[in-house]
C-alpha cells in the first residue's frame, strides 16, 4: 500500500485516506465555528455525492491553477462560487462549484473578504472556469 505524509501532523497515512488529525480538526471546526445548518449540509449524502462528481469532473486537479497558471496541482476542496450565505438555492448546483487546492481556496476567500469589486472579479474568474471547462483537454495539452 502506498503511503503519504500528512501535511499537518507528519504521520504516515495510506494514499486516499484522510489523516485522523484532519478528521478531528474538521470536527472541532464544525463544533466551534460553523453554522449548524451548514454543518448538516456539508455532512449530507447529497453533498458528498456531488463532491465526488466535482472531483471526478476536475480529474482531482485544482481547476483555478490549471485554468490560469496552466499547471497541474492536486485539488482538495469543493468551493461554492456563490457562497451558501448569498444563495442557498445554488448549494447543490455543480456549475456553482470549482475544485481547488487549500492554497487557492484561501486566496479565493481573501478576495471574497475584501468584498465589492474584488469579490465580483474573483467570482467572474471562477465562473469562467465552469463556462470554459474542458479540464480533460487542458490536462492533455499540458502533458503533451
Amino acid at each position: 500500500m502506498l503511503t503519504r505524509i500528512c501535511s499537518v501532523c507528519g504521520r504516515k497515512v495510506n494514499v486516499g485516506e484522510t489523516c485522523v488529525c484532519m478528521k478531528q480538526r474538521q470536527r472541532d471546526y464544525d463544533r466551534d465555528n460553523r453554522n449548524k445548518d451548514r454543518a448538516a449540509f456539508y455532512h449530507s449524502k447529497s453533498w458528498r455525492l456531488l463532491c465526488e462528481a466535482v472531483k471526478s469532473r476536475a480529474q482531482y486537479a485544482d481547476e483555478y491553477i490549471l485554468r490560469y497558471d496552466h499547471k497541474i496541482v492536486a485539488g482538495r476542496i469543493a468551493h461554492h462560487i456563490i457562497p451558501l450565505e448569498d444563495d442557498m438555492s445554488l448549494a447543490l448546483n455543480s456549475q456553482n462549484i470549482v475544485y481547488v487546492s487549500a492554497k487557492t481556496h484561501k486566496m479565493i476567500h481573501d478576495a471574497y473578504d475584501k468584498g465589492g469589486d474584488v469579490k465580483k472579479d474573483m467570482q467572474a474568474r471562477l465562473a469562467r472556469i465552469r463556462i470554459d471547462s474542458d479540464i480533460g483537454g487542458a490536462v492533455r495539452k499540458i502533458l503533451d
